[in-house]
């Protein structure tokens, strides 16, 4: 028997090849800054540049969305969320 408890159902599209493409190339830049002894970085996209932010720069300030801010509704639209969440 097997329970799958709602809650933790994630809900998104499937991935598409260009998402498949990003993926590879932050994978592949993030294994080259591990080889290089980097450590304490995310890879990030800037420019369509990637580059290194450290982590301490991500933990300076808290970003949030508001339920009325247009990128939040591209994500409902993008994800579809039961209406609960929306």
């Amino acid at each position: 028997m097997r329970y799958l408890d709602p809650s933790y159902t994630i809900r998104s599209v499937p991935a598409g090849s260009v998402d498949a493409l990003l993926c590879d190339q932050y994978a592949r830049n993030a294994v080259h800054a591990a080889m290089a002894g980097k450590t304490g970085l995310v890879i990030g996209l800037l420019h369509e540049h990637f580059i290194h932010v450290p982590v301490e720069m991500l933990a300076q300030q808290q970003k949030r969305l508001h339920a009325e801010d247009p990128i939040w509704h591209a994500v409902l639209a993008t994800t579809g969320p039961p209406a609960r969440f929306k």
